[in-house]
């Protein structure tokens, strides 16, 4: 009898409260929703509503592609998948529109247990989501990020950034077998104009070549400052064809040339700056990034000795 009671004690002090769990909850900082499956909000609890895209109200019974921008609501609807399959999903970075600007949230998602009582079951599966504004260590690590990765001078990515970058591109384009194109560019005449004009002339003609050279490379194409006077242009999404993609990236490096050598005017002085360019092509998804580019570097030198604007790598 005794431990009965000893055990039945034991027992209501071990559950808290319906009351004690909702004052814990309401005290988390982070905001908390229940969606569904298809990212219906059923339920939220907000300690700071200036930080939500809508009002609380106008949240629920509405779904995360109703209420959020295309890119957080794409991201948020593949952690519920994510979550469905594992239980769980954690650590996704969303930017979002608030009362107090556009912020930084991570969210981590729990797949809900359901009750053992089938008539209280709702319908499909449930989610917990909690939301937390990270908003100044995510600014501070882009801010790392375009510092470790960009060149100051010329904001383009650096040599640094360009094989994470290359994997990427190749990945999302493997299944087409696409052809990929590295161009090496060199400068050849920069060296006189920092001997005769110093190097901030020489940083202003840098500077000048990046700005030409973005109005001709493509969004999709990534322009990268390999160092000094050099450098490199991943284009993508070429044809699937040798021969096409070989075309293609032929027209491309004419572009290049033709924009680039125009007389550039700094200061009171007009400067010529004759552009080579080596090529390589590729479509292997396990291509060596470094050896690719060491084979577009030979062949811009092979350009440089011809006297001519451009050279495709020959093995």
């Amino acid at each position: 009898m005794i431990s009965d009671q000893r055990a039945t004690a034991n027992l209501a002090i071990a559950q808290p409260s319906y009351d004690e769990l909702s004052s814990t909850l309401s005290a988390i900082p982070d905001l908390m929703f229940e969606l569904d499956e298809e990212g219906l909000h059923w339920d939220a609890r907000v300690l700071r509503p200036e930080l939500l895209v809508a009002p609380e109200e106008q949240l629920l019974g509405r779904t995360v592609t109703e209420v959020l921008p295309p890119e957080a609501a794409q991201i948020v609807m593949r952690a519920l998948k994510d979550a469905k399959q594992n239980g769980y999903s954690h650590g996704k970075h969303i930017l979002l529109p608030t009362p107090l600007g556009k912020l930084w949230f991570e969210i981590s998602i729990a797949r809900k247990e359901t009750t053992s009582d089938e008539t209280a079951k709702p319908k499909g599966t449930r989610f917990i989501v909690l939301s937390r504004d990270i908003n100044e260590r995510k600014l501070a690590l882009l801010e790392a990020e375009k510092l470790a990765y960009h060149d100051q001078l010329t904001n383009l990515p650096n040599r640094y950034a360009i094989k994470n970058n290359l994997v990427q591109k190749i990945a999302a384009q493997q299944a087409e077998a696409h052809y990929f194109a590295i161009l090496f560019l060199d400068l050849d005449k920069f060296k006189e104009v920092n001997d005769q004009k110093g190097h901030h002339t020489g940083d202003q003609l840098l500077k000048s070549v990046a700005q030409r050279l973005n109005t001709v490379v493509r969004e999709e194409d990534m322009l990268i400052r390999w160092g000094g006077d050099e450098f490199i242009i991943l284009i993508n999404g070429l044809s699937a064809n040798q021969y096409e993609a070989h075309q293609q990236t032929k027209a491309t490096c004419k572009q290049i040339v033709d924009e680039v050598n125009k007389p550039y005017n700094i200061g009171k002085d007009e400067f010529l700056c004759r552009l080579s360019i080596g090529v390589q092509l590729f479509n292997d998804p396990e291509t060596d990034v470094e050896k690719i580019i060491q084979q577009a570097d030979a062949a811009m030198y092979l350009a440089k000795k011809s006297n001519k604007p451009f050279e495709f790598y020959h093995i």
